[in-house]
Order: C-alpha cells, then sequence, then structure tokens
C-alpha cells in the first residue's frame, strides 16, 4: 500500500510536468501491457494451448482501460500476480494519469481559444483588428462571408477590447493581445494572413487614427504581402497614412456624412449605394486592375459600351489614385483600376476578351 501511495505522488508530480509525464506515463503503460502480456501467455498456455499472444495483448489492453468483456481472465496463480503487479498497481495508475493529464489539455485548449490566448495555426485568413462593437464586426463577418469566392475562409479577429469572443460564428478565431505588439501577430499568424481589416478603436475616440496608422506600419514590416484595409475617422488623418505602399484608406464617417447629404438631395441614392455594396444582392461594386497595354487605343468610353453588352456596368476608372468618372478621351492604360457593377468579381483575363477585338484572319497578310 505504501508503494501505491509513492507511485500515485510520482504521477500527480508528473501530472504538473506533462510534457515529460505524459511522455513517461505512456511507456509505463506500454511495459505495463507487454509485461502482463508476456505473463498472462506465459502462464495461461500451460493450461490453455489455444490461448495465443494475441489474446494476451486483448487481455492487458481491455483490462487496463478497465473494460473487462470478460472473454478471458486469469486462471492461474502467475498470471493473477502478473495482473495485479502490472495492471492493477502500475497500469491503471498511469492509465488514470494519462487521461487526466488529456482531459487537462483539452480544457485548457478550449479556454484559451475562448479566451483568446492561443495561437492560430491557419492560413491565407482575413485578420480583423480591434473590436469596437459586437454589432458591427458580425455584420462585416457575415459581409465578407457573402461573397462566393470567401465564404469559406477563415477569420482571425485580434483586440485587446474583449476578453471573451462574443461573435459565436463558426471559423471565426480570437486572439487576445494588444494590436500594437509584435507578439500578437504572431500569435494571429500573420505571416499567412491574406488581408486584413484595421477598424477603428472607437468613433468617439481622437486617438483612433494614429493608432490604426500604427497598426499599419507594424503589418507591412511583418508581412508586406498582406492586402490592408485601413478605417480613417478622419480625412485630415490620411496623411498618417500616407508611407504605407500596399494600404487602402477608407474615411468611413466622411463616406456616412456624403451619402446622407446626397439622400437629402436625391432620395433613392442611398437605397441603390447598399446594394451596390453589399454581396447579399445580386450585382455588386467591383474592381479589375488592367494588367497588360493590349487595348492602350480603346478609349473608355468605347470599352464601357463593350462591356454593357455583357451586362458589366463600368463606373469610373482609378488611374495614379485619382478617379475618373466622365471619361472623355480618356484610353485604356496599364495599371488602371477599373470599378464597375456587375453580378459576378472578374479577373482582367476574363474582361480582356471582351475589350480586346481578336484580330480578323481575313486582314492578315
Amino acid at each position: 500500500m505504501v508503494m501505491y501511495y509513492r507511485f500515485t505522488k510520482i504521477f500527480r508530480s508528473l501530472r504538473r510536468k506533462r510534457a515529460i509525464g505524459l511522455g513517461l506515463l505512456l511507456a509505463i503503460m506500454g511495459v505495463s501491457i507487454v509485461g502482463n502480456s508476456v505473463t498472462f501467455f506465459v502462464f495461461e498456455r500451460l493450461d490453455d494451448r489455444d490461448v495465443t499472444i494475441f489474446d494476451s495483448f486483448w487481455y492487458s489492453i481491455v483490462s487496463i482501460t478497465t473494460i473487462g468483456y470478460g472473454d478471458f481472465s486469469a486462471q492461474s496463480l502467475g498470471a493473477r500476480l502478473g495482473t495485479i503487479l502490472f495492471i492493477v498497481i502500475a497500469g491503471l495508475t498511469t492509465f488514470a494519469a494519462t487521461a487526466g493529464i488529456l482531459v487537462d489539455w483539452i480544457m485548457e485548449f478550449q479556454y484559451r481559444e475562448r479566451s483568446g490566448m492561443g495561437t492560430i495555426h491557419t492560413k491565407d485568413h482575413l485578420l480583423i483588428i480591434n473590436f469596437p462593437s459586437e454589432t458591427r464586426v458580425r455584420e462585416m463577418v457575415e459581409e465578407y462571408r457573402q461573397d462566393s469566392q470567401h465564404q469559406h475562409d477563415d477569420i482571425v479577429i485580434l483586440t485587446d477590447q474583449t476578453e471573451s469572443l462574443p461573435v459565436g460564428l463558426p471559423d471565426v478565431f480570437f486572439v487576445r493581445g494588444s494590436p500594437l505588439e509584435e507578439q500578437s501577430y504572431h500569435r494571429s499568424n500573420i505571416e499567412q494572413a491574406k488581408q486584413a481589416i484595421v477598424l477603428s478603436t472607437r468613433y468617439d475616440d481622437p486617438n483612433s487614427d494614429s493608432v490604426v496608422a500604427s497598426i499599419v506600419t507594424i503589418i507591412e514590416h511583418l508581412n508586406p504581402k498582406t492586402r490592408i484595409v485601413a478605417e480613417c475617422l478622419s480625412e485630415k488623418h490620411t496623411v498618417l497614412f500616407a508611407g504605407a505602399k500596399n494600404v487602402s484608406v477608407v474615411n468611413t464617417l466622411k463616406l456616412s456624412n456624403n451619402l446622407l447629404v446626397q439622400e437629402a438631395q436625391d432620395p433613392g441614392v442611398s437605397l441603390l449605394t447598399q446594394a451596390v455594396t453589399s454581396n447579399r444582392i445580386d450585382g455588386t461594386l467591383a474592381c479589375t486592375r488592367v494588367e497588360d497595354s493590349s487595348a492602350s487605343t480603346l478609349i473608355y468610353l468605347e470599352a464601357a459600351t463593350k462591356l454593357l453588352y455583357k451586362e458589366i456596368n463600368l463606373i469610373g476608372v482609378i488611374r495614379d489614385g485619382n478617379v475618373h468618372c466622365n471619361f472623355g478621351n480618356l484610353t485604356l492604360t496599364q495599371n488602371d483600376s477599373l470599378v464597375y457593377i456587375s453580378s459576378d468579381r472578374l479577373t482582367w483575363e476574363s474582361l480582356r476578351p471582351i475589350l480586346v477585338q481578336p484580330e480578323d484572319p481575313a486582314q492578315r497578310p
């Protein structure tokens, strides 16, 4: 009995040192199974020649796991002593301790996941930084998932503004940490992130834009390939993002104010704006970059006509950061961004055949 309590004390100590303890416990459990199997086989086979080594291992495994089907049992004195030594004293203790460690690991993993203290192991994910409100973040996640190209993307929310993630949506992970600390981004697997949306801290926070700009700098330093969309509350603070290379700045309040004024002047504008900026409705705003100069002689008025026949409504062109809605004699140029309304987001490869007419074989020399 004293030896049994010593074993138990040792196992409790090993349980606290999980990694080393689990390995040692599994080794002892393996020795217990092998030892009992050999003992059972040697002594039981003296009376029953039908007993095989596989029967012995089966008996040992169902005994150490406390299942005990009863199809085999120790009849000889040697086999019974072996069962007491290898199964009752050593085996059951190590099995219980091992099960306890595994249960602890599972519970701790679930707790760390809920509390955002774990490390995310996903890739090509969307990283949402800051948590101004549950409603807003939930709507953004649901809107992002409405697009067929992103409906299965994992989403990671990084913030220190909440202690647990209340969103409760599938494939949405939570990392609790400061968005201004490098370690938080490594736990969010920024090295594999495809996109990042940096939200304001709060609408009433005068330092929000400077914090967002600092976050953008950190992300570009850790992974320059991550495409960033940053929310800027004040149009005057857009200069804070001047040095960023792979970021799109959205002046949320400016857009909201403009839309309110437009709706007051022209009722119905807000309904159309909501429709073309939502993935939930067929026909949404999209943007495609011109990747070659094969159609450099084509003016945009002609391009808009060709696209319209395919139910693609070209509404603007972005060139060198300037927006052109009146095309005039503007011609298609490489690196231009075409902004259009369509039921699908199209690549340049799919738009190019529409805009560039194939050469007529009859005109070849």
